[in-house]
């Protein structure tokens, strides 16, 4: 799911003490998740395989390994075999007036780099590329040290274990988990390495599916390293330091905001109730999962917090709505939007 981007720029206002330029806890991280999936997006400037390898794959496991300290260094790509229907909305606007490639399923990759957006929106292409980097990649490391292990995630999974010279020990294959997506592979490997971690992604999918772990009691400290640090309008600032985000601290900023919403009363007393209600939130202002439904921009259902928080409810583990409170207030919130902007269309709700 991609989340509206105006909640980053919230969280940046609402929990400035989460966005950090140093990794949290230290210079150390036990282990990374890298998504793989973002790395295929490469620059034009990017014109051989070699370049792309490296620039896109290489350097980034070598720097996890060397400045992180990381042990374990997972790489997880898309498994389309089990990527949900819905993403096809995604996947044909992101295809819309681009001229894809032929390109065939028994093709081999062309010795020089093909125009890259044409390409690899070609799924076949895409798979040979994958490939590419899965037979290279494993041989291509620097900075692992003994007992260091690169996991790639893709149709299968493959481990590779490095010696004391930094050379491959044993490599050891096994089925994959039936999970399509790459950031949804993040709290499977989240559960099975049961060790803090490090993830290296753009995407702010992360951020929830983070948060989301504390609600099934998965507790390890988790950081993001989304890249060059933003200034306080979220664009890149002139710093040459990565930024990243503490999940635990963001977290707790959440926890105080729902409790004075709410407050002090009723659900916040719930386990997780203001991660399970800021993960409702989200998906109202839309998700590639959510086009049909109406949206609400984050801005305003931030500004609305304390009367979400009175609508919304926790029992037991259910959220529950309170639908007469739902209907009128959102008579009243149509009603006065509609008398305050006197030409309103079906996009007027999105802020």
């Amino acid at each position: 799911m991609t989340i509206h981007t105006k909640w980053m720029e919230l969280m940046r206002q609402e929990a400035p003490d989460a966005f950090q330029d140093t990794l949290p806890g230290g210079n150390r991280s036990q282990a990374t998740f890298i998504d793989g999936q973002i790395k295929l997006m490469k620059a034009d400037s990017i014109q051989t395989w070699a370049h792309f390898i490296y620039s896109q794959f290489t350097c980034i496991v070598n720097r996890h390994f060397r400045e992180y300290g990381c042990r374990t260094v997972v790489l997880a790509f898309d498994d389309k075999r089990f990527v949900p229907r819905a993403k096809a909305i995604t996947q044909l606007k992101r295809r819309a007036g681009v001229e894809i490639i032929d390109f065939g399923e028994n093709d081999v990759l062309p010795n020089e780099i093909p125009p890259w957006k044409e390409a690899i929106m070609n799924p076949h292409f895409k798979n040979k590329v994958i490939q590419l980097v899965c037979d290279s990649l494993p041989h291509l490391v620097q900075g692992a040290t003994e007992g260091c292990k690169l996991v790639i995630d893709w149709q299968t999974i493959e481990t590779h274990e490095y010696d004391e010279q930094g050379l491959i020990l044993a490599s050891t294959p096994e089925p994959a988990s039936s999970i399509g997506e790459a950031d949804i592979k993040f709290p499977y490997w989240m559960r099975r390495l049961q060790t803090p971690m490090l993830i290296e992604a753009t995407d702010g999918d992360y951020i929830p599916i983070s948060l989301g772990l504390k609600a099934v009691d998965v507790h390890h400290p988790v950081a993001i390293l989304k890249g060059r640090r933003k200034d306080d309008s979220g664009n890149d600032s002139n710093s040459s330091h990565p930024e990243f985000i503490d999940i635990d601290t963001l977290h707790q900023c959440l926890k105080t905001a729902f409790f004075r919403a709410s407050r002090g009363k009723g659900s916040s007393s719930h386990h997780c109730w203001e991660i399970k209600l800021f993960i409702t939130l989200l998906g109202l202002s839309g998700t590639d999962f959510t086009r049909n439904l109406p949206l609400v921009s984050p801005v305003r259902i931030w500004a609305s917090l304390p009367l979400v928080a009175q609508t919304f409810g926790m029992e037991g583990e259910t959220l529950r709505i309170d639908q007469e409170q739902v209907e009128l207030k959102f008579s009243l919130c149509v009603f006065s939007y509609a008398h305050n902007n006197n030409n309103v269309n079906d996009y007027d709700l999105l802020g």
